[in-house]
């Protein structure tokens, strides 16, 4: 099949409009990594992740989320800047690196995959270099289905890394964070496959949803 009967195939399949999407959001997450020199981007698939079997079955292979769509997001959330943020599957680094353009003063990243952590502490080290950002990042390698939290955080997010088993212990140590520390907090969900389970699990007072240059997204206030 010619290049020009899979774009036509693929334009059918998808619309234009959809099609260009994607196709801008591509350029621009290489654009993201060539600006600073990064490697966020490229997908790693989940043998290659170098996990127990045990934890590897829950998992989703490293897909990095769409920087625009992100970006753009944060436009709207106008997250206080005094906050913490938390990304639970946080791969190769790209969400704690896009917080900090935004000058979230703490950024913490919980990844189980020791490959990609070392990935994501080499990005934190060139993007502080060229950038002189003044956020505290912290890489912290852990099963996120075990991680007892901090009683500080603020943002929660998630771009879909793990299953359902995994994703109600998450939330179980959230809900026993916020026990131990009453606060408002905000769990940002990207590609929400599994959204009806936080709606079940979580005391949730607004819920805004969100499709950014073909990114969707779910914010709960909780």
């Amino acid at each position: 099949m010619s290049i020009f009967s899979r774009v036509f195939n693929k334009v059918r399949q998808e619309g234009f409009i959809k099609l260009l999407q994607g196709g801008v959001t591509y350029l621009y997450d290489l654009y993201y990594d060539y600006k600073f020199g990064l490697d966020t981007y490229s997908w790693v698939s989940k043998d290659k992740l170098e996990v127990e079997d045990s934890i590897n079955e829950h998992a989703v292979k490293y897909q990095a989320t769409r920087a625009l769509s992100l970006i753009r997001l944060f436009k709207k959330l106008k997250i206080p800047d005094d906050k913490v943020f938390i990304d639970i599957g946080s791969g190769k680094g790209r969400v704690l690196l896009i917080a900090a353009e935004f000058g979230i003063k703490e950024v913490r990243g919980i990844e189980f995959s020791p490959v990609l952590c070392e990935i994501a502490k080499k990005n934190i080290s060139i993007y502080k270099e060229k950038t002189k950002s003044k956020t505290a990042f912290k890489i912290i390698n852990f099963d996120a289905g075990e991680y007892v939290f901090l009683d500080d955080g603020y943002v929660y997010f998630m771009y879909n890394p793990f299953d359902e088993f995994i994703l109600k212990k998450v939330l179980q140590h959230i809900s026993e964070s916020l026990v131990r520390n009453k606060r408002k907090i905000l769990i940002i969900y990207a590609y929400p496959v599994n959204r009806k389970l936080i709606e079940t699990l979580m005391p949730i007072q607004n819920t805004k949803s969100y499709k950014i240059w073909g990114g969707e997204m779910v914010v709960y206030e909780i």
